[in-house]
């Protein structure tokens, strides 16, 4: 791994290439997309919303031709595979390096920054000289760079122009590894610019004769190469005394260069090629040397990466992002697309490119645009919190807790596996814990403005939540809104599993979060017991005796019992039936689906809930969860 380097933030770097716009036309799901890149750009967006065609685009655009092969384009590469209209794909590059600008001055065009604009002429105040560069794919499949001023008159943008750029791309579906092998151009023939590797590979050529000579000598080689000399005396081919041997061959430069491969210790300390090492530890090597080539400004790369959280845990993925980030901080640019919040939680509001999906490149959005300053000071307040996991999906079911969202999801789960509804997953819907009512008024805030269709299911069994449910009816920032029965002991979660379903399942229910938490029936019986304060004194005398929670709330009449079910599972502490946690909301709901289903009351609001997407998200819907008597 790459040492601790210096933190270049805030510093500038004049040899470096950025990009100022990207514009894709009628490439794979993109019909048009254009946007303005900043240091870090982070794609985000659902399935299907060409994040990685974005990717892909660029690669096309920027691979150099030399090292990893680029597969030529066929017809899926075209908008609507039709390849009669050709793509597309145009970038606009900046903080030319002085070599560079001088190779490209007769393409230079200028770039207003304050206005994101272009102009014919490459100086003045307020102007950066650019250069604009394109690939078309034209009908016949052929692929032509060139440069895009219009007086270039289709100048070819060579592989050696392209090679200056600095592009790197490690795509999901390649190995990163391959960013390392030697090949001229490669990141590892880059390291070694300005030092004597030719000396070194000499002494390569020199070890290879050499062993050549102890094969000639090995016992087995030996006797084929006596019988094989016997042979061609008989021939004439060999003098007396002349005998045959194996000698190295003329190894060309890349050819000694493609025989060395980087590798790290594994178990009883064995060299493990790096290319047959975990993808996760691959990315990190590469991002390493990226790192170590900024720092020592021998490439200071433009970097596509491509859910670089695979096959690493969430600490590594953290460790990875803030290494992309040192990328940057030493000049670098890079695109990421992620799925993971914890890539995403790392980069800040201005770095954020929503996608919708399907969108064929409309509806594309900077978050740092979408936002108003009020609602932008309040995500970057709450960067850390639900807000991230938020903007992965397309209609965000704002909770209070970890166990309104267990329960949901798994009564939304059984509904759908029965056909009543459609799946989560489907619906691009996603449940997510607000940390608490107040909360949830900020974050429906952001993510509508982040173009989400927010739903928060909200408890009306305090002041606090009351007041929270009239700011959200109030500011309008959500699509719509789920509530508890407002009548009065049923409204929140707890009441209204105690209301909705039967006893029997709820004692099961009961029995199962008892039993998971490894309490014994006497520590159950004193809960129950303590609850009892309401209840009738001989109910009271005759439920002391039960030996289940079953037979506990027979002893009670309905109502009593509902009572005391709603405060156990209610409970602040931690007690045997309390289910404020993920886990015991959780077993709850599945011990309650499996003895008879879905409750009603949470079945008719979630089959409204499925409808009113069905017909379009009609705003200011509100959905109630009523309880039966």
């Amino acid at each position: 791994m790459a040492a601790p380097l210096v933190n270049l933030a805030g510093s500038r770097h004049d040899e470096t290439v950025q990009i100022r716009r990207v514009t894709i036309e009628r490439f794979r799901g993109i019909e048009y997309l254009q946007f303005h890149p900043r240091a870090s750009t982070v794609l985000l967006g659902p399935n299907n919303a060409a994040k990685s065609t974005v990717l892909d685009a660029l690669d096309l655009l920027l691979h150099p031709g030399v090292g990893r092969p680029r597969p030529a384009p066929d017809e899926v590469d075209y908008f609507r595979r039709d390849p009669s209209q050709g793509f597309e794909i145009e970038a606009v590059l900046g903080d030319l390096p002085g070599p560079f600008r001088a190779d490209v001055y007769q393409h230079l065009e200028g770039w207003r920054e304050a206005e994101a604009a272009l102009g014919p002429e490459p100086d003045g105040e307020g102007v950066e000289p650019v250069v604009r560069v394109r690939v078309r794919g034209t009908s016949d499949f052929d692929l032509l760079h060139e440069f895009a001023k219009p007086e270039s008159e289709g100048a070819r943008f060579n592989p050696a122009r392209r090679r200056d750029v600095g592009w790197v791309f490690d795509g999901r579906t390649r190995d990163p590894a391959r960013e390392l092998f030697f090949y001229q151009g490669g990141l590892l023939d880059r390291m070694f610019a300005g030092t004597d590797l030719d000396m070194a590979l000499q002494a390569l050529r020199e070890a290879l004769r050499g062993g050549a000579e102890a094969v000639n000598r090995e016992h087995s080689v030996e006797g084929v190469l006596r019988n094989l000399t016997a042979d061609f005396e008989n021939l004439g081919l060999l003098a007396d005394g002349e005998r045959a041997a194996f000698e190295v061959g003329a190894v060309s430069r890349r050819e000694l260069l493609q025989t060395l491969r980087l590798a790290l210790p594994g178990a009883g300390d064995v060299q493990i090629p790096l290319a047959r090492q975990g993808r996760g530890g691959q990315r990190l090597v590469l991002v390493a040397v990226l790192l170590r080539l900024a720092s020592a400004r021998q490439l200071v790369p433009i970097g596509g990466f491509e859910e670089p959280e695979e096959a690493l845990e969430p600490l590594r993925q953290a460790q990875l992002a803030d290494m992309l980030l040192d990328i940057v901080r030493h000049g670098g640019q890079i695109f990421v697309v992620t799925h993971s919040p914890e890539i995403a939680r790392c980069f800040g509001i201005e770095d954020f490119l929503l996608l919708p999906e399907r969108g064929a490149g409309e509806g594309a959005r900077h978050l740092r645009e979408a936002l108003s300053p009020a609602v932008r000071q309040a995500y970057e307040r709450h960067l850390d919190g639900p807000v991230v996991r938020g903007l992965f999906s397309r209609i965000p079911i704002l909770v209070e807790g970890p166990g309104d969202r267990a329960v949901l999801e798994t009564f939304w789960r059984h509904l759908a596996s029965a056909e009543h509804i459609r799946p989560a997953f489907r619906l691009g819907l996603d449940v997510i814990n607000s940390e608490g009512v107040a909360n949830m008024p900020m974050l429906a805030a952001v993510l509508h403005e982040a173009g989400k269709s927010v739903v928060p299911w909200v408890d009306q069994d305090s002041a606090d939540a009351l007041r929270e449910v009239t700011r959200l009816r109030e500011e309008g920032h959500c699509a719509a809104i789920l509530l508890h029965d407002p009548a009065p002991g049923r409204q929140n979660l707890e009441r209204a599993l105690a209301w909705g379903s039967s006893l029997d399942a709820l004692s099961c229910a009961m029995e199962a979060v008892a039993q998971d938490r490894g309490y014994s029936w006497d520590d159950e019986l004193q809960d129950l017991m303590s609850r009892c304060g309401g209840i009738d004194r001989e109910a009271r005398e005759r439920a002391k005796g039960a030996r289940s929670v079953s037979e506990f709330l027979r002893e009670l009449d309905e109502a009593g019992a509902r009572g005391l079910v709603a405060s156990a599972l209610g409970a602040k502490g931690v007690t045997p039936f309390e289910m404020k946690g993920g886990r015991q909301a959780r077993i709850v709901a599945e011990t309650i689906v499996q003895a008879e289903g879905v409750p009603r009351n949470f079945a008719d609001a979630f089959g409204e809930l499925d409808a009113w997407l069905r017909e379009g998200c009609a705003p200011g819907h509100e959905i109630q969860l009523v309880t039966g008597a």
